[in-house]
């Protein structure tokens, strides 16, 4: 059995570096990373295994940030279909993103991967994010 260390950064330009990473692959067999495709957020109502499957003439993913991993070894393994979810009210929504949320349904805000939905009788609208679990082996 090999032990699994799952590393999610607070900062999505955080690399590790490379000292760090050699320390890790001498520790662990294997690392788990959930990647939010860079290029995904184009194609909000693209499911994201649709979208992760896409790949170029050269049969690499079309996403840039999959394609970095994939490159670097990864496996694409599988959707990681709850990766961050947020939830507010109406209030909060219109707040963050300038957007009116005055009707129920899916609301395509600029940035987001997939759609947020909006259930104006309740007041709340909910953004649940897909990201995408690659594997890379470390030793």
């Amino acid at each position: 059995m090999s032990d699994i260390l799952s590393i999610i950064p607070t900062d999505p330009h955080w690399q590790p570096a490379r000292d760090a990473a050699e320390r890790t692959a001498a520790i662990f067999s294997e690392l788990f990373a959930p990647v939010r495709p860079n290029r995904k957020h184009l194609q909000p109502r693209v499911p994201m295994a649709d979208y992760a499957a896409l790949r170029r003439e050269d049969g690499l993913p079309v996403d840039p940030w999959l394609r970095v991993h994939v490159r670097a070894g990864g496996v694409i393994e599988k959707i990681a279909r709850r990766s961050m979810v947020v939830a507010g009210t109406l209030e909060e929504w219109r707040g963050w993103t300038g957007l009116p949320f005055d009707r129920t349904g899916d609301v395509e805000v600029p940035g987001a991967l997939v759609p947020v939905h909006c259930d104006t009788d309740h007041g709340r609208a909910v953004y649940v994010e897909p990201n995408v679990w690659v594997r890379h082996r470390l030793q």
